[in-house]
Parts: C-alpha cells; structure tokens; sequence
C-alpha cells in the first residue's frame, strides 16, 4: 500500500500500486546483485594488493577500477532519486527536486508525439475499425455485451424517473424552457419548415389515402347511423343510395387529390397553411394566444401530473420488459446491432465511410484536448509528494537502472586492465 500525500505532505486516502509487492521484492533483489560484485572486487583487491606475482597486478588492477566504476555509478544512480547517504550534495534527488518540470515535460512529450494529430491519424488508418467492430458485434461475446451494456443504461434512465427529486428536476427544468418559449412563433416556424421542401403535402397525401381507407372499411356504420336519423317515411331504398352516391363521391375527391399534386384543394391548402404560419409567427393577435396558451401550460398541474403519468406508465413497461430474460426491446436491440454489423461487413464502402467517420472523430477530438489530456500528467505528479514521486520512478524503473551499476563495475574492471597494459 503507497503512502500518498498532496503537495504540502498531508496524507491522502491510499491506494495501492498494481503489483507493488513483486516490483519491491525485485528491486530489492536487483540491488543486491551490483552490491555483492562491489564487495567481491574489494575483496580480490585486497588479496591481491603487494603480491609479487604477474597475474595478481592484472587482477589487482581489475578489482581496484571494477570497485571505481561500482562507486561511481551507485552514485549517479542513487543521485536520481535521493541525496547519497544522506548528504545535501549539489546536483542530486534530481527527481524529487525537479518534479514538476519533468510533469511539465512529460505532458509535453505526450502531447507532442503520442497525441499529435498527424500520429493519430496514421496509427488509426493502419487499422480497419469498421471491420473490426462489425465482426465483433457478430460474436456472440460481443453481442451479448453490447445488449447488456445498453439494457443496464436503459434501466438506469428509467429507474431514475421514479425518483422525486428527479421528476421535481425535470418539471423545474422543463417549466423553465416553456417559460423562455413563445408558443405562436414556435408553431408558425415549425409550419415553415414542414412547407419547404413540399413536406407538408407529404403529410397530407398520407392523410388522404388513410382517410379513403378509414371511410372505405366503415361504409355499414355509417350507412347504418343515417338510417337511424333518417324519417320514417323516407324509403330505405333512398337512404341507401344517397349514403352510396355521397360515399362515392367523397371517396373519389379523396383520391383525386391524394394522386393529383395541383388539384385546385392542395393549392388552397398551401394558401391558408402558409397564411397561418406568417400569422404566428408575426400577428400580435396570435402572439398573446400564445402567451396565454403558455400560461394555461405553466398553471396547469393537473396536465402536467397527466404528462408525467403517462411518461412513468411508459418507462415502467420498459422496465418490466427489460427486466424479462425474454425482453423484446433486448433482443430488439441485439438484432439491429448484429444486421447493422453484417451490412457493413459486407459493405466496403460502408466500411471505408465508417472508418473515416471514426478517424475524423477521434483526431478532431484528440486535437482539441490534448493539451488538456496530456496535463493530466503534469497536474498528478505536481499533486505528488517529493518523497513519493521518487517511490514511484524508482520502483517503475529501478531495477533495470541496477545493470548500470553492474555494468559500470564490469567496464570499469576492463578500463582498469587497460591502463596498466599501458604502463
């Protein structure tokens, strides 16, 4: 477990470091590699000092430049995280002493090279993501996990409805928006919008054709209702005919304007829809219906319970279907993942769209933050203790920075049997 601390060494909550055990005991052991090859060049330096033989100046030499090159690079190694036994020496705890310049250089590196845009870029285009996602909806693993995660995000939402202080949030706010909203305005754009474009007569051609069909399947009531109010002395025989002959030509205006887009009643249609929404939008006669219209709105708590109700009563379905093994909005959902996953498995032109559309995401994403994100890292380690900023960098890194030390005591050995080649 770390000993965390903030900047000025007030103990934070701890937390432990993945795997700290087994990086210490490593470290441990890797220091006393280099120690016990110090200890052994003291030794034959000391069996071999003064005596007569050839060999032993060799060894002595060795043993006396391995034990130089040892000090020397515990030195230097030590130097990175602490003062050497203890003593305020210039120019060492470089790491505790200097922690947030190298944050500060840490953020910039990462920013400049693993988060720069162009990096990005190149790295994602190495990738077919497209590809990669759709066969990985197709899998059954994949399947399962998306349907789950969307399930458990539909039942949070839907369990938060019942929350009082959820539903008094979303009355305030919406209450809010309507109190900022002038209905007539509103209203007229919305009818400008479904004007241009001919949508409007989209909407009435559907309207049409439902009416001929509505009309058409009730011919018998309405036959019958006409018979029931018509007087008794008028033959049953007329009624009849004058129910079919007025159907009929109802039925047939239906259609005519439902398959003619001049008829003269869509042009009259366009007319008065037209002059409606240029009345909402700018008659002062409509714009205080509109205010009155919000404020039977906003003064209406039955209306809005009636709303709210009827939202509940849907999201409390949801909830009992999503809560069903069998749930139809579940498999639902599944079933439009995995047909979108194989329509763009087979699709290269969707694939390549999909991957363009990512890429350009990501990079534009990455691009606007970062800096942001890349200062993460300078903010944590200026967040950190001195003490245990150096904890951490040693015990990420100390024990490959422990083969310095061997490696100065086997290289300084070789430069000792060198210098007295040369004498």
């Amino acid at each position: 477990m770390e000993r965390y601390h903030d900047r000025e060494g007030s103990p934070l909550t701890p937390v432990s470091i993945p795997g700290e055990g087994e990086k210490l005991a490593r470290l441990k052991a890797m220091k006393r590699l280099p120690l016990a090859l110090l200890i052994l060049m003291a030794i034959i330096f000391a069996l071999t000092l003064h005596r007569p033989e050839a060999w032993a100046g060799w060894v002595n030499a060795f043993a006396e430049a391995g034990m130089i090159g040892a000090l020397a690079d515990w030195f230097a190694v030590v130097a990175l995280f602490r003062h050497p036994l203890g003593l305020p020496i210039p120019h060492t705890a470089i790491i505790p002493r200097r922690k947030d310049e190298i944050g500060d250089s840490m953020a910039t590196f990462v920013a400049e090279h693993f988060l720069h845009p162009d990096v990005v870029r190149t790295r994602l285009q190495q990738t077919n993501m497209a590809a990669g996602i759709s066969n990985w909806l197709t899998s059954a693993g994949g399947r399962e996990r998306v349907a789950d995660l969307m399930t458990s995000l539909l039942k949070g939402t839907m369990s938060a409805l019942h929350e009082e202080r959820v539903r008094d949030f979303i009355s305030r706010l919406s209450q809010r928006q309507l109190a900022n909203i002038n209905p007539a305005p509103f209203l007229g754009r919305t009818l400008d919008w479904l004007i241009r474009d001919g949508r409007h007569q989209q909407i009435l051609t559907q309207a049409l054709q439902y009416s001929i069909i509505l009309l058409h399947e009730n011919r018998e009531i309405i036959r019958g209702n006409v018979q029931r109010e018509s007087p008794w002395w008028l033959p049953g025989f007329v009624d009849d005919r004058i129910v079919k002959q007025m159907l009929d030509r109802i039925e047939g205006m239906l259609l005519e304007m439902s398959l003619d887009p001049q008829h003269p009643m869509r042009e009259e249609f366009n007319v008065r829809l037209e002059r409606w929404a240029d009345e909402l939008q700018n008659s002062a006669e409509m714009a205080r219906w509109g205010d009155r219209l919000r404020a039977t709105l906003l003064e209406n708590e039955e209306l809005q319970d009636y709303l709210y109700r009827l939202w509940t009563d849907l999201a409390a379905g949801i909830e009992k279907d999503l809560d069903n093994p069998e749930s139809m909005i579940r498999g639902q959902v599944a079933d439009w993942l995995e047909g979108w996953a194989v329509e763009v498995r087979r699709d290269d032109a969707m694939q390549a769209w999909v991957n363009e559309w990512l890429i350009e995401s990501a990079v534009t994403l990455v691009e606007r933050n970062r800096h942001g994100m890349a200062s993460l890292i300078s903010e944590t380690v200026k967040s950190w203790n001195a003490e245990d900023t150096s904890y951490r960098v040693e015990l990420a890194i100390g024990s490959d920075l422990q083969y310095i030390r061997i490696n100065g005591t086997l290289v300084g050995g070789l430069v000792g049997l060198a210098i007295h080649a040369i004498k």
